[in-house]
């Protein structure tokens, strides 16, 4: 309501979800696919945003553009994902929790990446007409195995992680995988950061910046 009561605000970018996918088996999940079947009230959530933002933009003519994030992560990320809990529990010999017992894909997208691309699509409002609405996904293109996520980081951390596997939780997916296609044909979008790169510097700045020796 306030973009729309703003005259200056000629492009409105939200961020949507790959949950929106929820159950597809099909990879990699391209924009065109089904996402009529979510798994959790969060993707259920982000759909909604979607239509919402899609009717919005017919009715009062704001331009929007809706990014479905992969798997962000980075310094200052959501303390609630994968590389924050599991970084924090192996520095304080606590065990992690994996679940599927570890069978299990993310494209891991680190946060420069995926600024990059929203700076990129920010500054390219859509056109009029249908096209006012558009989605996006954001992602890596390269799933990383949750073992190989989890020993990047006893690499990084210099300690070995004690793993308690456990069955699949409700409203997970075994697997995300990005079909950025169509925003590298309209933005030029290519991921740089490889999951060692940006686990790297994550690790870096939680020892730097948010677990000083001594502090927290």
């Amino acid at each position: 309501e306030l973009c729309r009561a703003s005259p200056g605000v000629r492009h409105l970018v939200y961020a949507s979800s790959s949950s929106v996918y929820g159950g597809n088996t099909k990879v990699p999940f391209a924009e065109t696919d089904r996402v009529d079947n979510p798994v959790s009230v969060y993707a259920a959530t982000k759909k909604a945003d979607e239509l919402i933002s899609s009717t919005y933009s017919h009715l009062f003519g704001l331009p929007q553009t809706g990014l479905r994030f992969f798997t962000v992560y980075g310094p200052w990320g959501r303390p609630d994902m994968a590389a924050w809990i599991f970084t924090e529990a192996m520095l304080a010999g606590k065990p992690i929790r994996v679940f599927n017992h570890g069978e299990m894909w993310r494209d891991f997208t680190y946060v420069d990446d995926v600024v990059d691309g929203v700076v990129a699509v920010l500054d390219k409002p859509p056109g009029a007409g249908v096209e006012r609405h558009r989605i996006y996904n954001i992602g890596n293109s390269q799933p990383v195995h949750l073992g190989r996520f989890i020993e990047t980081l006893e690499n990084l951390l210099g300690v070995k992680a004690i793993r308690e596997n456990l069955p699949m939780q409700p409203g997970d997916v075994e697997k995300t995988y990005a079909d950025t296609s169509a925003l590298e044909r309209d933005f030029g979008f290519k991921p740089k950061v490889s999951i060692e790169e940006g686990l790297a510097k994550f690790v870096d700045w939680y020892r730097r910046e948010w677990r000083p020796e001594g502090k927290r």
